[in-house]
């Protein structure tokens, strides 16, 4: 993996091109240079559309539960929150794998791809993701 890339990379940034465009960042709270930031409206790509059955009995959990939920676990819109449990945020992440590598988006399926390595090397390193809204 090339960790290169998960320090100060905002290349999915999109400003001035909408009034109202959100930023969301991604960083470790152990080493504050690793850090990713983006345009919301990727989450939307990613996570919109859930790819398992949506039934009562089914929950969602991850980045879907707190994307699709009016009360979302991660409030992107208050201080920075730490990811608790990185195995479920990347088990949600990895349901999307298939249909992220076939999105017809190419700059989507790139940070979606740069989200899983963000999370997987916290993971590997033992590192604490923190997430806020710019």
């Amino acid at each position: 993996m090339d960790i290169e890339r998960l320090k100060n990379n905002e290349e999915y940034v999109l400003l001035g091109m909408f009034g109202d465009e959100r930023q969301i960042a991604l960083f470790y709270k152990e080493q504050l240079e690793f850090r990713i930031t983006f345009w919301e409206a990727y989450f939307m790509d990613i996570f919109c559309e859930p790819v398992f059955p949506v039934f009562p009995e089914t929950e969602w959990y991850g980045f879907t539960r707190d994307w699709q939920q009016f009360q979302r676990t991660l409030d992107f819109r208050d201080d920075p929150i730490p990811i608790e449990n990185l195995d479920e945020y990347l088990n949600d992440l990895y349901t999307y794998k298939e249909r992220m590598e076939h999105y017809k988006d190419e700059r989507a399926r790139e940070c979606y791809r740069l989200i899983c390595d963000f999370l997987a090397y916290a993971k590997e390193t033992g590192m604490t993701v923190m997430v806020e809204e710019e």
